[in-house]
């Protein structure tokens, strides 16, 4: 079936570039295959070989963490916002020509500020340019927020789920653009190693949060509602249920915030906040996603469905294992591994990070394979059934994320471990690269579609 509907050919003409999402879609497959997984896989190998999580430097860690939220997953939205939300709304997209400045603004902030950032354990000088292309990331996700305000605006309907989701998200992104840019600016202003790490440890976590649940799940959430059903026959949730379920996650995302930062300001007994809204967050997810009978029999499948089926079991595994934090950390670790530095901490870096992980790779990364195999070739107005099934970067990459969460898990028991964990970024790795060059020949076959009817 054809998804999105289709615009009118005047409606086309007022849009200005007719595949706006191209840009954007390459710039995040190039950026996933450089500062992304390249990057990641480049640094497992050296954690693996070192035998520790602290072997690399705060700032190169989180310039990797930068480039895959505003990189990859960003600049994915930002193309889909920008073309897909005008065709399923049926109305121009506002303000085209500031819409493509926005890439650049993202491209090159982007660029800088990870490469920058990197680099400052060589000289705080870089520090400076690093932080400007924060500003340029800032402005392009402003911009992002502008135009999808205003082509919303000019839709004669109603506002849908989808809208709210978008919107909520966008939010999100915005708002983790701001504290982020705030955080690495404190980072680099700490007078001394024991204010970087109290740093670290209040705001890092809260920040991910937001980026994780609150920008990519919320996004990936209100897309699914919209475009599954009428890909593959899904059902379709009640308005009532879907924009509950966005109040409760949004309240449960707040404490789970709260929670955190409570926690170091004010004392462990706000663990109770913080573990209460992670219930609530688990909750409100499996409910809501379980209502679509995503895993039950479909009126309709391809080779994306998989893709799509996958990034919910990781989605539910990362939510599982967040729940169970407790349990690892006073349970596990108390029994098997007691002298741990993880148990003598109180916090395990392994079990967190294995949790971050299967989130972002195998839920986010997989959501972003799926949806975009089936609907590029969409926008081409390329018939999907003709195309390769892609099993082979669809076991690469939950091949490699699997080993990466289970190993990473192990190393608070067993450091062999680290050398099981190392080789799988490059699993992920070849698999995204094997996707992306699929993807990116597909965008280059021009197909002229009259009246922009795929």
């Amino acid at each position: 079936m054809a998804l999105p509907l289709p615009l009118a050919e005047e409606t086309v003409a007022a849009c200005g570039e007719p595949r706006l999402y191209r840009p954007f879609f390459r710039a995040g497959i190039a950026v996933v295959l450089t500062l992304g997984a390249a990057w990641g896989a480049l640094l497992l190998l050296r954690i693996a070989w070192a035998g520790s999580f602290t072997a690399i430097g705060l700032q190169e860690i989180n310039a990797h963490g930068h480039a895959q939220i505003f990189g990859w997953v960003g600049l994915f939205v930002m193309g889909f916002a920008y073309y897909g939300l005008p065709r399923l709304k049926q109305v121009p997209l506002a303000h085209p020509r500031m819409a493509q400045a926005s890439l650049w603004l993202m491209g090159v902030g982007l660029v800088v500020r990870s490469g920058f950032q990197a680099a400052v354990a060589g000289w705080a000088g870089f520090g400076v340019p690093a932080v400007l292309g924060s500003l340029a990331e800032i402005a392009a996700i402003g911009i992002l927020v502008w135009v999808v305000l205003g082509t919303l605006g000019s839709a004669t309907t109603a506002l849908e789920v989808l809208d709210d989701y978008v919107l909520t998200a966008l939010g999100w992104f915005f708002v983790q653009a701001v504290l982020e840019a705030v955080y690495f600016t404190a980072t680099l202003l700490a007078p001394g190693t024991a204010e970087l790490l109290w740093l670290v440890a209040t705001w890092q976590g809260p920040l991910r949060e937001i980026q994780i649940h609150g920008f990519a799940m919320l996004m990936i959430l209100g897309v699914s509602q919209r475009l599954l059903p009428e890909l593959y026959g899904l059902k379709q949730p009640s308005k009532a249920r879907s924009l509950t379920s966005l109040v409760v996650l949004n309240a449960a995302l707040i404490g789970v915030v709260a929670g955190l930062v409570l926690m170091r300001l004010s004392g462990h007994a706000w663990a109770a906040l913080w573990y209460l809204s992670v219930l609530v967050m688990v909750a409100a997810t499996v409910a809501l996603v379980w209502g679509w009978g995503l895993f039950g029999r479909v009126e309709r499948s391809d080779r994306s469905l998989k893709y799509v089926r996958a990034a919910y079991v990781w989605l539910f595994i990362s939510l599982a294992m967040l729940a169970l934090l407790p349990a690892h950390q006073f349970g596990l670790l108390a029994w098997l591994a007691p002298e741990s530095r993880a148990a003598e901490m109180g916090f395990s870096h392994a079990y967190y990070g294995a949790i971050r992980h299967g989130v972002t790779v195998g839920f986010v990364s997989m959501m972003i394979m799926g949806v975009a195999a089936r609907m590029v070739p969409e926008f081409q107005g390329i018939r999907g059934d003709g195309l390769g099934p892609l099993w082979m970067p669809f076991l690469l990459v939950n091949a490699g994320c699997a080993i990466r969460v289970l190993s990473q898990t192990w190393t608070d028991f067993a450091a062999p471990a680290f050398s099981v964990a190392g080789p799988s970024g490059l699993l992920e790795l070849t698999g995204l690269a094997i996707w992306g060059v699929h993807l990116w020949r597909i965008m280059d076959q021009h197909v002229e579609l009259p009246g922009f009817e795929p």
